[in-house]
């Protein structure tokens, strides 16, 4: 169940600091000179290692309780990545990005079902608008190379990585400690990540200079403050909420594109972008105002929690 922090404003800060974070991961990953396997390889491997320290530097610990706990959220969290590179290699870039845009649609299904959530009919509205908006920004890029394998991967994507955010909101639910969770993802995506990608990868010794550079961004500001804020904030903000709020991931990804690698950005995507904006502000302002009339939190020792 959500609970609410004693300051209200801050899970849905930390909810809109781990999407805006997430939105930079496509651009680290253009600028390695490397292949889909060896990125996540490396990633992964790397990202374990972080993510451990961290925990146990804010208190927490990885046990074997937490370990079964975390262990399908890893291997959907692996096969995420898995599947996402190769929806992006094998079909269009409209294709791939907005077949796991879907995710809100069915959050809403199976969290109404399985967490009780309910959203209000204001709130479906501005969601509606953000996806239409997604559709602008997405559908500026050329949809060249569009193929049923690849919109296949896209739509694997879509459905582990849903798989992947109700288990983390339901783990938070039961009052683990965030950090030591994502440690504990971490640890179980190596299980399916290591042997794809030494099966897989034909340049494992491929990451050179400024590429480890990229990939350490990669791994902290997408890993590490995106998916470790998210996963904090699931203790505090409906998961509804959260994931209508990854609809802003393309559109940072293809500003960021635009000022980093001169993509070219039209006044179509403009619009998207401003619309997607402007409805999410909207939801967030409405959740700000209630969480307001909450009263304490319910902690969990976590980092943020006091």
């Amino acid at each position: 169940m959500t609970v609410q922090h004693r300051r209200s404003s801050l899970p849905l800060f930390a909810v809109a600091l781990a999407v805006f974070a997430w939105g930079f991961g496509p651009l680290f990953v253009k600028g390695i000179d490397a292949s889909a396997p060896t990125i996540v390889f490396w990633r992964v491997l790397i990202g374990t290692a972080i993510a451990v320290v961290f925990a146990y530097m804010v208190g927490g610990r990885i046990t074997g309780r937490l370990l079964v706990i975390a262990f399908p959220a890893g291997v959907c969290f692996a096969l995420s990545f898995m599947f996402g590179f190769e929806s992006f290699q094998k079909t269009s870039i409209v294709n791939a990005t907005l077949i796991p845009a879907l995710q809100p649609v069915l959050i809403l299904l199976f969290a109404t079902r399985l967490m009780g959530e309910r959203r209000s009919g204001t709130e479906l509205a501005y969601a509606a608008v953000a996806f239409v908006g997604v559709v602008l920004v997405v559908a500026g890029a050329s949809s060249d190379g569009a193929s049923l394998e690849g919109n296949i991967f896209a739509v694997l994507n879509l459905l582990v990585f849903t798989a992947y955010f109700l288990l983390g909101k339901r783990a938070r639910d039961g009052d683990v400690h965030s950090w030591s969770f994502l440690a504990a993802v971490f640890i179980c995506a190596l299980v399916v990540v290591v042997p794809w990608s030494l099966l897989t990868s034909h340049d494992l010794d491929a990451i050179h200079g400024t590429d480890w550079l990229l990939l350490l961004g990669l791994i902290l500001l997408p890993g590490m403050v995106g998916h470790g804020l998210m996963t904090w904030a699931h203790h505090y903000v409906d998961v509804t909420v959260t994931s209508m709020m990854t609809l802003a991931n393309p559109v940072v990804s293809i500003v960021g594109a635009w000022i980093i690698y001169e993509q070219d950005l039209t006044y179509e995507q403009l619009a998207g972008g401003v619309l997607v904006l402007v409805a999410l502000g909207a939801i967030l302002r409405r959740q700000r105002a209630e969480r307001a009339l909450a009263a304490e939190a319910a902690l969990t020792g976590d980092l943020l929690d006091e």
